[in-house]
């Protein structure tokens, strides 16, 4: 569903006097200007294709590309992270194996589009779809189970590869992340004010039974220390050729600690939105212990305290549809009891049971 409406061909010549004016490019063009349908919640993304260069022909080459506008009229997330976004994953696709798509150009002005935004290559791939879901439809769910399993773990894979990255090394700006001794008591400190925002006045007695869950079992730092925190590990925030990742995406959630906070979510995540949407879980992904290990194995961490984190998770995604609930109610595209009963809070309710 959209949340964003721009002209195609003002949005062309938007880009073409920006990519002549400030990134300096000659003679640029852009065509193909498209806006994903579901785009605008966690920022806007535009697709498109240009060219510039005095020659002609393979002189002009062709790039597909991406524009990522922040939000604008509505916000999922409390704070702002548009411009932490663009340094880490820039900083990851020079300095890291993770597979990231190149980060171009930042534009901090918000005068070409409202909001800053900034432009990155565009990876080719296939992407598995929340809506409708993967375990229902599409390229994913007519696979063999040998090519299921062999894109699950391709993703483990990529994950395990965010976290073995040297935080230090990646030359972000200051005060990027914020500094804490204790990551885990940030991260709930960080959540339960996200709640109270996002609960406006109205509590969501489900999320803070989770919440004094996790406050009462927390368990301890991770000795390895902390490390890079992906945020939204999704099947969903991949691109993949031939079942193998070619890019990861969405870094809006990216933060500092116990990575079991992306390996916690992965897993809740698939639950919610295979299981607890009334699909099959697909065949031939592997099971959360096999995950762990392969997990466990590339990081050399524990993933004793998996259980934790995937309430954590789930905590985590019943906060965020409890926005954005709210955000689709004020426009009139689901009723007002959505932002507190949806698959992603039921689905946290029968964990808790298990709790």
């Amino acid at each position: 569903m959209g949340v964003l409406a721009r002209d195609p061909e003002a949005t062309a010549a938007t880009l073409t006097r920006w990519l002549a004016e400030v990134a300096g490019v000659e003679r640029p063009s852009v065509t193909g200007v498209s806006i994903p349908g579901s785009t605008g919640w966690s920022n806007e993304t535009v697709l498109f294709d240009a060219a510039w260069g005095n020659g002609s022909g393979a002189g002009r080459r062709v790039r597909p590309l991406v524009a990522r506008i922040a939000p604008s009229g509505h916000r999922v997330f409390p704070d702002e992270t548009f411009a932490r976004q663009h340094a880490v994953m820039r900083a990851l696709a020079e300095r890291t194996d993770v597979p990231m798509a190149r980060v171009h150009w930042y534009e901090a002005a918000p005068s070409w589009f409202g909001q800053p935004f900034w432009v990155m290559d565009r990876v080719a791939g296939d992407i598995p779809t929340d809506t409708p879901p993967y375990a229902r439809e599409g390229w994913l769910h007519d696979a063999t189970p040998e090519q299921r399993a062999r894109a699950w773990d391709a993703g483990i894979d990529a994950m395990a590869g965010v976290h073995r990255v040297d935080v230090d090394a990646l030359g972000l700006p200051a005060g990027t992340y914020p500094a804490a001794d204790d990551t885990l008591a940030w991260h709930l400190d960080h959540y339960e004010g996200f709640l109270a925002w996002a609960e406006d006045g109205r509590p969501f007695g489900l999320a803070r039974r989770a919440l004094d869950v996790l406050r009462r079992d927390r368990p301890p730092e991770p000795a390895e220390g902390p490390c890079l925190v992906w945020g939204d590990a999704r099947l969903s925030n991949l691109i993949y050729r031939d079942f193998e990742v070619a890019a990861v995406l969405d870094w809006e959630m990216s933060c500092i600690g116990d990575p079991l906070l992306d390996l916690g979510w992965w897993l809740f995540a698939d639950w919610a939105l295979t299981t607890g949407s009334g699909c099959e879980r697909l065949p031939g992904f592997p099971s959360t212990a096999s995950t762990a290990e392969r997990w466990s194995a590339a990081t050399g961490r524990s993933a004793d305290a998996l259980p934790y984190y995937e309430l954590f998770g789930g905590l985590r995604f019943t906060v965020i549809m409890l926005r954005m609930g709210k955000l689709l109610a004020d426009m009139g595209l689901v009723p007002p009891g959505f932002a507190y009963d949806n698959l992603v809070s039921q689905a946290l309710a029968e964990l808790l049971d298990r709790a």
